[in-house]
């Protein structure tokens, strides 16, 4: 992606997190994004006062982006297991741009309170997507439909704790490089769902 049509705010953004996610948001400060694209410390400062505001702007980003995956995920051209695999890719594929709020996702919930009690808003809106979802593929048939509520509900929790988790797990275990990286968890979380497969349901899999 260039940088050269793009408005200073673009620009800080940007850069800030390509050098987030090469080198992470405890090493990388104001001064050395400033430098990267030329341009003063005070000027930085004019658009983003400190890096926990471009941090917040970033996941802000991170959000907007994954709300439209959910949004288009929740109605499916054609409603399929393969499909929710593609649209889960899409979304872990999203999630690995912004690698670095993952990678260090507590210790940045704590640097920038505002992030934490946006996360726990956005999960809370997720888990009712989620299940209107999982909804959606029982009366397509691809989905059981005699798993208990709180199962499915069980479940999401699952779901979030290996789409925040999966890059840590990653960077210690086996160093996957971007979409080999995920298509290793997508494929993990395809599994997690097998066991909530109807027959029609693995056979959409098996043949696409």
């Amino acid at each position: 992606m260039t940088t050269e049509k793009l408005t200073t705010k673009e620009r800080i953004l940007t850069t800030a997190l390509h050098l987030y996610n090469e080198q992470g948001a405890d090493i990388v400060t104001i001064r050395h994004i400033a430098k990267e694209i030329n341009i003063s410390h005070g000027n930085l400062q004019y658009h983003y006062k400190n890096t926990e505001e471009i941090i917040l702007a970033l996941f802000n980003q991170l959000a907007e982006a994954m709300d439209k995956g959910m949004a288009q995920a929740e109605n499916p051209a054609i409603p399929t297991f393969a499909q929710f695999l593609a649209d889960t890719e899409h979304m872990f594929s999203i999630l690995y741009q912004y690698r670095f709020i993952f990678l260090h996702f507590v210790a940045i919930t704590q640097r920038v309170p505002e992030i934490k009690k946006r996360y726990n808003a956005i999960e809370s809106n997720r888990e009712h997507q989620f299940i209107r979802l999982f909804h959606n593929y029982q009366e397509t048939g691809i989905f059981r439909t005699d798993i208990p509520e709180e199962v499915w509900i069980d479940l999401v929790t699952q779901i979030f704790i290996v789409g925040n988790f999966w890059m840590p797990h990653n960077e210690i275990q086996l160093q996957l490089k971007g979409q080999k990286a995920v298509r290793h968890y997508v494929h993990l979380v395809g599994n997690m769902f097998y066991p909530y497969l109807t027959p029609k349901g693995i056979a959409t899999v098996q043949t696409s």
